[in-house]
């Protein structure tokens, strides 16, 4: 497998007022007109932050986003720019906005990306690819992108105005990072290259502020208090994390805690939980199939802290089969991602770590 390296945003920036200076940064890339997409309460959140914006010189099509990031949806938003001859697409919102505003812009020849993001819950808005789902929220896997994201802009402020569990969603798709990384970047092989290198450091950076920082941060949003604890780790899951995949291509993106997430949600019942909720779950998965107890005995503590999923009966999915399990753990061996990293799971050791995993939950409550 070759290494393509995708660094990240062509600029990102994160500090208070941050986002007093958007006109002049789309003004001096010859920006005149431009898409908002945005959602609903992330809008309301975030209006008074590009009141500027909305007040100066620059034509702004407003478009409301449908919820989903799905090829319909990202064809949508690419048309109206393309209609208007707008010169970006600006996305304000959380992860599935970012993902398709990126795909719009990327479609559309000469069209920039601004990214606002309103949520800390994953590396959306940092990587140059697109997760993508049905109508119906069932994810179909990602497409990257040959186009970096434009501008990225974190306003601390209206981060932290954002509901707690998706922060912690956050918190948990980060720690993945490493866990999902850490046994493909540590192979002998890998040790010569230097991208390689750095994405493992970054992966390693990943966990040791979630693990050190995560619990304060997510008292500080809870608090409604704007620490450097809670930057650091907003920071984290946006910024650093993306650095993971950028840096390490396949060797470093995703294994068995995403494939657990990309398969279970076909299930109906996986609606109502967040990606990095089922991402969690997925972590202690490979966690179990790599018989590292010891290591699922030190997460349940945080895990129980943050009200995290440990098992399907936390994910409501206790009724499930003995075979739906084994269909389920076929689907994420075949994971194609999971294949391409290179990553050694069968049907049968995923299947026997989902059901060992469900034993040693309930025999040990923890």
């Amino acid at each position: 497998m070759s290494l393509v390296v995708r660094t990240g945003p062509q600029e990102y920036e994160c500090n208070v007022g941050v986002l007093d200076s958007l006109i002049h940064k789309l003004e001096v890339r010859g920006i005149r007109k431009a898409v908002i997409v945005h959602g609903t309460t992330s809008w309301e959140k975030a209006r008074s932050y590009v009141a500027g914006l909305l007040e100066s010189n620059i034509e702004l099509e407003f478009v409301a986003f449908n919820g989903e990031c799905t090829y319909e949806e990202v064809e949508r938003i690419a048309t109206v720019a393309t209609q208007i001859k707008a010169d970006a697409i600006i996305g304000v919102g959380g992860g599935k906005l970012m993902d398709t505003v990126k795909y719009a812009a990327a479609k559309s020849s000469g069209v920039e990306s601004v990214l606002i993001p309103t949520l800390a819950s994953n590396c959306a808005p940092w990587t140059p690819l697109s997760v993508m789902y049905t109508a119906d929220g069932v994810c179909l896997g990602f497409d990257l992108h040959t186009k970096q994201v434009g501008i990225l802009l974190i306003e601390p402020n209206l981060v932290l105005n954002s509901p707690v569990n998706y922060f912690v969603a956050g918190v948990a798709d980060t720690l993945a990072k490493w866990y999902e990384s850490d046994v493909i970047l540590s192979q002998p092989e890998h040790q010569t290259n230097a991208f390689l290198l750095m994405a493992r450091a970054a992966a390693l950076n990943c966990k040791n502020n979630i693990v050190q920082y995560g619990q304060q941060a997510v008292a500080d949003i809870e608090a409604q208090s704007l620490t450097s604890a809670f930057i650091q780790v907003a920071e984290t899951i946006i910024a650093v994390s993306g650095l993971v995949g950028g840096l390490g291509d396949g060797y470093a993106r995703t294994t068995i805690g995403h494939a657990v997430h990309d398969k279970i949600t076909v299930f109906p019942e996986m609606h109502a939980f967040l990606h990095g909720e089922k991402v969690a779950y997925g972590i202690l998965v490979q966690l179990a199939f790599e018989g590292k107890w010891t290591e699922i005995d030190q997460l349940a503590a945080f895990y129980d802290g943050l009200h995290l999923p440990k098992s399907l009966a936390d994910l409501r999915l206790s009724s499930l089969t003995d075979e739906q399990l084994v269909v389920f753990a076929g689907e994420v061996a075949g994971d194609e991602n999971l294949v391409e990293s290179g990553y050694p799971a069968s049907k049968e050791e995923l299947y026997q770590a989902i059901v060992s995993l469900e034993e040693y939950v309930v025999a040990k409550a923890i």
